[in-house]
């Protein structure tokens, strides 16, 4: 018993506890209700359960440099560098089978929560001599409305968990003199999502020179050059996750940088309007936006719980000259200016918010100081009512004239909430226990508005939990050849593909190799985040090698597929008797130039049965074409990282494959090095001789090579580096 109560005394463990505990109040009901599985709505059903089933299976597999489960196949490392791939709490599901990740990723969830509660407490107790403080801090960071709403992200919560280590690490560097942890930390945040730790680097130099100009740091040029030197090292540890995932991801087409003078510096109105909202309202959810908006998956909110930001703003007009005021302006700032904001995402010109948790982290130091330091919160519970009565009277006059999408039912329940936590925050200090009571306070509203936000999640495409059963156990009925390729109709969810262990091309993900986007645009076919080829399209399914079709529900022998089975769940799957093998030839070609020219209708006719190459291809190969070449037979295998292709040709010719092109892959027939030619705006060809050809691709992460060499040098120069620096400091002793 005395060891418990001494356990409770530790603060840190106190902020891990309490976070664990109410991360476990949203989570579990949702468990329960959903006998061990944890659910939501779509980004979370189709991706974050299949993906992490997927990647498990192959990497234990040995197939981790290629997948044949995303789209028509595409880099493992930096399709899913974005999806935390490497990040430590993954690493907990590939420890187990696959097929009990559905149970796991609840528990999980609830982990993640309490460790986002211990490293923003290791980060806030620095600044408050009362450690109960922090962990209030904790608590507001932990269960901000970044973090509700994202709750649809299972991937965000990785990287907000970690976050505080690097400010707490960087602080232990200079203040300290503690070395060597602000470096794993840079090279734990990078492997992670190497995509957020962008933005993590951008708010860290403002952070630091923030706190350099007013002088809270003391900075001498030794203690600046180790912090150089951790920090390079920490991205140089990273590197075998950072160049694989930067090479894949530059030819990604949602990478759009095209900034005109207006839209660099301003907002849509109603972009100012959803801003304000996220400060003062309690958070909304993504997919049934309460006020401005039906759907928003920008991830606007930074609203924390019960407090808002009446203390925050409190604090910072008593104390407006220090850093963190500073810090928070500044953040406003690049929230206000888009060209600014768009510095925390690679620049991009499609508007994302999904570095606010950043600012809540500061938020919630700000709110904690003011508590502390006992100030009046009169200014800013006044600020919070104007700024709302300005967000009404505005929103109201600008959908007067504009249509704005309006709930009352909604409006009524946040002005509400809003009024509740206001009158809580007023007479809070009148309690005999005013700490413990805004933290009762705080549980009490994550508790009901996390399960809100669970709740109007679920209201969505899986409606209940024996569909979500169905799609998660749907291998169990459907079994299809895997040597093969896949496609959906509409009655079926995306990402069947990542259950069924097979290459579906309806799939929901927005990381696919550059070369796919090539080829979807050279069609105008639809490609941002999902793939969605409908297989009404008899010509393209063939075109790309869908052997099967399989319907949740509807008839299709109509557009000509044999109905090879249906199972008593309601899942019927086709054959399609006319889709091409994998190394089919073709006996003519049109110049890259001419099929430009045609219309998109006239290009979908023109590929069937023509190869499409550039003017040097057509010099080079063009004796092959014209000559009638068939084959007798044509083999293929899916093997890890590559395929295998058996072809007995009565001539020479091109083998066309409709498999993504990438650098990466390396080929041979019979044994000879072949050289892959980019055909058909994204695809590979390679000339193959009358006769049997056994042809061998294989693949491997363009970067990864070098890239891993940056990272064993760099880890080898860490442990160097902390060598020197500990006997130095023993000398100094």
């Amino acid at each position: 018993m005395k060891r418990i109560k001494s356990l409770f005394k530790n603060k840190a463990f106190l902020a891990l506890f309490l976070a664990l505990i109410l991360g476990s109040l949203i989570i579990l009901p949702n468990i329960i209700i959903n006998k061990g599985v944890y659910s939501l709505d779509a980004d979370f059903n189709y991706q974050q359960i299949p993906f992490n089933k997927m990647i498990n299976d192959s990497i234990k597999e040995g197939s981790f440099l290629w997948t044949w489960f995303n789209e028509f196949g595409s880099n493992m490392i930096g399709t899913y560098g974005f999806y935390n791939i490497f990040s430590p709490f993954n690493i907990i599901g590939y420890l187990f089978p696959s097929d009990i990740f559905q149970y796991l990723i609840g528990p999980i969830y609830i982990l993640k929560y309490g460790i986002c509660g211990l490293t923003s407490f290791l980060f806030l107790k620095r600044y408050v001599k009362n450690k109960n403080y922090a962990v209030l801090g904790s608590l507001l960071y932990t269960f901000s409305g970044f973090q509700l709403t994202n709750i649809l992200f299972y991937h965000f919560h990785d990287v907000v968990a970690f976050f505080p280590l690097l400010l707490y690490t960087l602080d232990n560097l200079i203040y300290d003199n503690k070395k060597g942890r602000f470096a794993i930390c840079v090279a734990l945040c990078a492997i992670t999502n190497w995509f957020f730790f962008i933005g993590q680097c951008v708010f860290l130099a403002i952070y630091f020179l923030v706190k350099f100009f007013t002088k809270e740091y003391k900075i001498t040029l030794k203690t600046f050059i180790n912090i150089l030197i951790e920090g390079v090292l920490g991205v140089g540890i990273a590197m075998f996750v950072l160049i694989p995932c930067a090479l894949f991801t530059m030819g990604n087409t949602r990478l759009s940088t095209a900034w005109s003078f207006m839209s660099s510096v301003k907002h849509p109105i109603l972009r100012y309007f959803e801003i304000l909202r996220a400060f003062i309202f309690p958070s909304e959810v993504m997919s049934m936006k309460g006020i401005i908006s039906p759907n928003n998956f920008t991830s606007v909110e930074a609203y924390l719980p019960v407090v808002g930001s009446v203390l925050a703003i409190s604090y910072f007009f008593k104390n407006y000259k220090k850093w963190i005021s500073i810090l928070m302006l500044i953040l406003g700032i690049f929230m206000i200016v888009p060209i600014l904001n768009s510095s925390f995402v690679l620049f991009q010109a499609t508007y994302y918010a999904r570095w606010f948790y950043m600012a809540t982290l500061i938020l919630s130091l700000m709110s904690i100081k003011c508590l502390e330091d006992n100030l009046k919160i009169n200014i800013g519970v006044i600020l919070s009512v104007i700024c709302a009565l300005l967000f009404f009277l505005g929103l109201f006059v600008y959908s007067s004239v504009n249509e704005v999408i309006f709930n009352k039912t909604c409006l009524i329940l946040f002005l509400s909430f809003m009024i509740i936590n206001l009158t809580l925050l007023c007479f809070w200090k009148k309690r005999k226990y005013g700490l413990k009571f805004l933290i009762c306070a705080i549980f009490l509203f994550v508790t009901f508005w996390g399960n809100k936000d669970v709740f109007y999640y679920k209201v969505g495409t899986f409606k209940t939990s024996n569909y979500y059963e169905r799609f998660l156990d749907s291998d169990k009925y459907i079994s299809l050849d895997k040597n093969s390729r896949s496609n959906g109709s509409i009655t079926c969810e995306f990402n069947y593909g990542y259950i069924l262990r097979n290459n579906n091309i309806r799939v929901f993900n927005s990381n696919v190799n550059s070369s796919s986007f090539l080829f979807h645009q050279s069609l105008n076919l639809e490609r941002s985040i999902y793939t969605n080829i409908d297989i009404k399209d008899k010509d393209m399914n063939s075109f790309l090698g869908v052997k099967y079709v399989m319907s949740c529900g509807d008839d299709l022998s109509y557009l000509g597929y044999e109905l090879l089975y249906n199972t008593e769940n309601g899942y019927y799957i086709y054959y399609n008797p006319s889709y091409y093998n994998f190394g089919f030839s073709l006996d003519d070609y049109i110049s890259q130039d001419e099929f430009n020219n045609l219309s998109y209708e006239e290009r979908r006719k023109v590929i069937l049965d023509k190869v499409i190459m550039s003017d040097e291809q057509i010099e080079k190969y063009k004796d092959l074409f014209g000559k009638n070449v068939s084959y007798s037979s044509n083999e293929f295998e899916f093997i890890d990282n590559g395929f295998i292709s058996n072809i007995t040709s009565s001539g020479d010719t091109l083998a066309i494959y409709t498999i993504p092109y990438d650098k990466g892959f390396s080929a041979t027939v019979n044994g000879k090095d072949a050289k892959i030619e980019m055909v058909d705006n994204g695809f590979m060809a390679v000339k193959i001789n009358e006769g049997d050809n056994k042809i061998v691709f294989k693949y491997f992460t363009p970067g990864l090579k070098i890239g891993s060499i940056v990272s064993i040098l760099s880890l080898i120069m860490y442990f160097i580096y902390m060598i020197v620096n500990n006997k130095k400091e023993k000398i100094s002793h």
